[in-house]
């Protein structure tokens, strides 16, 4: 008779087979032994140097429109690329893990960079209230609780809040975004930002205008400096 040991490795094997662990980035090809993605992807992830460069594609997109400590983020974003196929996964098919393994990573990272600090808070860029029940999660917060786990800093998605609608961003010069947004949100408790350091984490960066917004949002709260975290940026 088969041992329990034995029987449960088997059972493990069939499971691998019918229901294969995919690639975070393609979804259609198995996991390499002991990583999150297949071999060709993981060869093609384009990670930024932001973490060691105090001038990289997220300061700049802010640079003279709001003060941040530091800002990075993980991966280049480029249209139809495998990044934004990934954070289409994330955002519209439930695939959390995205966001949960790109935040660990992206911590790990944080931790070593000579230009971040250890923050108070983390708050993830919200989504509207009717948004979030229909998509039925924040893929910015599913994003920064694993960045938070790895820091050791609650990630506090009560904190900032959207209370308007707006429209897509979509085709919006970078003047009109930022007025889409400038009064989209809300602080519900500033005494809980009050001489903190607050990180700022969403999925991606193009324009900024909400990063910004959200921003001045925050230090109107009364937050001592924030420093900025994303899973990727747009080039330049």
């Amino acid at each position: 008779m088969k041992s329990a040991a034995s029987m449960k490795s088997m059972l493990d094997k069939i499971s691998e087979v019918l229901f294969p662990d995919l690639c975070l980035a393609c979804s259609e090809v198995p996991k390499s032994y002991d990583a999150h993605f297949c071999t060709d992807c993981l060869g093609m992830l384009p990670f930024t140097d932001h973490f060691g460069v105090k001038q990289n594609a997220v300061t700049m997109h802010l640079a003279g429109r709001v003060n941040i400590d530091h800002g990075a983020a993980l991966l280049t974003f480029r249209k139809e690329g495998i990044v934004q196929k990934m954070l289409h996964q994330l955002k519209y098919k439930g695939r959390y893990e995205i966001g949960e393994i790109l935040g660990k990573m992206s911590a790990t990272r944080y931790q070593d960079s000579p230009y971040f600090s250890r923050p108070d808070v983390i708050l993830p860029v919200p989504i509207h209230a009717t948004k979030q029940r229909i998509r039925g999660y924040n893929q910015s917060e599913i994003f920064g609780t694993s960045v938070g786990q790895v820091l050791n800093v609650s990630c506090e998605p009560e904190i900032l809040v959207k209370i308007k609608k707006t429209e897509s961003q979509t085709g919006k010069s970078r003047t009109q975004r930022v007025e889409n947004v400038a009064e989209g949100f809300w602080i519900s408790t500033p005494e809980r930002l009050v001489n903190q350091h607050v990180l700022l984490v969403d999925d991606v960066i193009t324009t900024g205008a909400t990063l910004e917004a959200c921003c001045q949002y925050i230090y109107d709260g009364g937050a001592a400096k924030v420093s900025i975290l994303c899973i990727a940026a747009a080039e330049n």
